[in-house]
C-alpha cells in the first residue's frame, strides 16, 4: 500500500479544486457568453426581417408573387449572410411558400410562425432546434391587411460550433492550469510545511535512545512550525534535566542501600566474630566425640554407621576451620588448591545431605553423575567447594515442593571443569533475578540471610572460577566453573 505525504495529498487536492473551478467558471463564462450572442443573433435576425419586409413592401406592395420573386432575387444578390430568406403568401387552401437563392430552393414549408403572422398582423420570433438551428423571424407586410409575410431564418450553428471549440480549450486550459498549481502547492508545501515537519520528526525518533544524546529540532519553515520546534527542544531540555536528576537521585539511593549494606555487614561481621568464638569450644567437643565414635564403630565393624561419623567430622573440622580463620584474619580460610575429582565431590554432599532431602521429600536425581561420568578435575580446594554446593542445594530443597527433583552433574570442556545443580521448581521472580549475587538480598523473607549466594560466588571467584546462573527452561540451574587440572 503506498502511503502518500502531506504535501502529495495537498497537491492532488488542490489540482481536483483547480480541475473543478476551471472547469466550472469556464461552463458559466460559456453559457453566459452564448445567451448574449443568441440574443444579438435574435436582435439581428429581427432587423433582418423587418428589413426584408420593408425591401419587399417597396418593390411589391401587393400580393404580386412576380414582383415577390423578383424582390427576393434582388435581395439575395445583395446579401452574403448566414441568414435564409422566403416569403409566405396566403393562399385559397392557405399559406404557400415562395422560394429564394438563400432559402435553399424548394421544400420550406409554411408553419405556425408563417400563420399567426399572417392572422395577427404582428411580427412573431421563435427560435427552433434540429439538425439546422437558429432564430425564424416572421414579419408581416402590405396594406391595408397583410398581404404576404417576409420569413427570416438566422443560423445559430457557427456559435454552437465556436461553443464547442471553446469548452475544449476551456477543459485544457483547466487541466494545464490543475498540473501547474497542484505543482506549485506540492512545491510549496514541501519547502513550508515537509520540510519542518520532517526535521521535527527525525529529531523525535532519534529521542528513543535518551534526550541527552537526541539532537535538537530545527527550527525553521513558518512561525507555527518554529513554534512547534521551540515547544519540542524546550521538552527536551526538561526531561534532560529530569533525567539528570533522576540519575543523581539513583545514585544517591544506590550509596544509601550500598552504606545500609556495608553497616549490616559490619554489624553481621562483629556479630558472626561473637558467635564464632561461642561456638568454637562446644564444636572442638563435639569433634573430639565424633572421633571417639568413629573409631567405637570401626572397632565394632559397623562400617555404614562409621562412615556417616566420619561424614560428620570433615564437616565439623571445615566449620571449625572457617571459624577459626573468622577468629584470627576476619576472612575465610586461604584456599588449598589441589586436583580434585568434582564427581566425588558432588556425591558427598547428595550423601551428606540425604535426609534434609528425605526430610523434604525432594528427590535428589544421581543418574548423570552415575551414569554419564566425563572427567571433571579441577584444581580447587574441595571444602570450599562442598560449601558452594552446600548454599546450592539448601536453596534447592527449600523451593521445592515434595516430590520434585534436583539434578547435579560433572564435567570438563575446554580448559574449564564445572558442576551443575539444576531443579525442576518454580525458577527465580524477575525482580530476584535482578538482585543476584547481592549481599542480604533473599526471597526467603526473616528465614534467609541473602549471603548464601554471595559467598558462593566470592568463593568460586577467589578458585579462579565463577558461579553463574543459566537459561532454564523450567526450575533454575547453576553452573560452577573452575580450572581443569591437566
Amino acid at each position: 500500500m503506498i502511503t502518500m505525504g502531506l504535501p502529495s495529498r495537498l497537491a492532488l487536492l488542490t489540482a481536483g479544486l483547480a480541475i473543478v473551478l476551471v472547469i466550472g467558471a469556464t461552463e458559466v463564462a460559456l453559457s453566459w457568453s452564448g445567451r448574449s450572442r443568441l440574443e444579438d443573433l435574435r436582435l439581428e435576425s429581427v432587423a433582418l426581417g423587418n428589413a426584408l419586409a420593408a425591401y419587399l413592401a417597396r418593390n411589391a406592395p401587393t400580393d404580386d408573387r412576380a414582383a415577390i420573386e423578383q424582390g427576393l432575387r434582388d435581395w439575395s444578390g445583395r446579401r452574403n449572410t448566414q441568414s435564409r430568406a422566403w416569403a409566405t403568401l396566403p393562399g385559397p387552401d392557405g399559406p404557400e411558400t415562395v422560394p429564394s437563392q438563400t432559402s435553399g430552393g424548394r421544400g420550406i414549408l409554411p408553419d405556425a410562425a408563417d400563420a399567426a403572422a399572417i392572422s395577427g398582423g404582428a411580427t412573431v420570433v421563435h427560435y427552433h432546434g434540429g439538425g439546422d438551428p437558429g432564430w425564424h423571424v416572421a414579419v408581416p407586410f402590405g396594406a391595408p391587411r397583410p398581404a404576404a409575410v417576409a420569413d427570416i431564418q438566422l443560423s445559430t450553428r457557427r456559435l454552437q460550433d465556436w461553443a464547442r471549440v471553446e469548452r475544449k480549450r476551456g477543459y485544457l486550459a483547466a487541466s494545464v492550469s490543475a498540473l501547474l498549481v497542484a505543482l506549485g502547492v506540492a512545491l510549496l508545501t514541501a519547502y513550508w510545511v515537509g520540510r519542518p515537519l520532517r526535521a521535527i520528526g527525525q529529531a523525535m525518533a532519534q529521542a528513543h535512545g535518551g534526550v541527552e544524546s537526541a539532537p535538537a529540532a530545527l527550527e525553521t519553515g513558518p512561525a507555527e512550525f518554529r513554534a512547534l520546534a521551540q515547544a519540542y527542544n524546550r521538552l527536551r531540555q526538561a526531561l534532560a534535566a529530569r533525567e539528570r536528576e533522576s540519575a543523581a537521585r539513583a545514585a544517591l539511593l544506590s550509596l544509601e542501600e550500598h552504606a545500609r549494606g556495608l553497616e549490616r555487614l559490619a554489624l553481621v561481621q562483629q556479630t558472626a566474630s561473637g558467635l564464632a568464638h561461642e561456638i568454637g569450644t562446644p564444636l572442638n567437643t563435639v569433634n573430639g566425640h565424633l572421633q571417639l565414635l568413629r573409631d567405637d564403630l570401626v572397632a565394632a565393624r559397623q562400617t555404614d554407621a562409621a562412615e556417616r561419623v566420619r561424614m560428620l567430622l570433615t564437616q565439623v573440622e571445615r566449620v571449625v576451620g572457617i571459624l577459626r580463620a573468622g577468629l584470627d584474619r576476619g576472612t575465610w580460610p586461604p584456599p588449598e588448591v589441589r586436583p580434585t575429582d568434582l564427581h566425588d565431590v558432588a556425591t558427598r554432599m547428595l550423601r551428606f545431605l540425604e535426609p534434609a532431602f528425605a526430610d523434604a521429600g525432594v528427590v535428589a536425581d544421581e543418574s548423570d553423575l552415575a551414569a554419564h561420568r566425563e572427567p571433571a578435575r579441577a584444581l580447587c580446594d574441595p571444602q570450599l567447594v562442598e560449601q558452594i554446593l552446600l548454599n546450592l542445594l539448601k536453596n534447592a530443597i527449600e523451593a521445592l515442593e515434595p516430590g520434585q527433583h534436583v539434578m547435579v552433574r560433572a564435567g570438563a570442556a575446554d580448559g574449564t571443569a564445572y558442576v551443575e545443580v539444576a531443579d525442576d521448581g518454580p525458577g527465580l521472580a524477575e525482580a530476584a533475578r535482578r538482585q543476584l549475587f547481592q549481599p542480604f538480598s533473599t526471597t526467603k523473607g526473616d528465614a534467609g540471610t541473602g549471603l548464601g549466594l554471595s559467598v558462593s560466588r566470592q568463593l568460586a571467584r577467589a578458585l579462579g572460577g565463577d558461579l553463574e546462573l543459566l537459561a532454564s527452561g523450567r526450575g533454575t540451574r547453576w553452573r560452577l566453573t573452575l580450572p581443569a587440572a591437566a
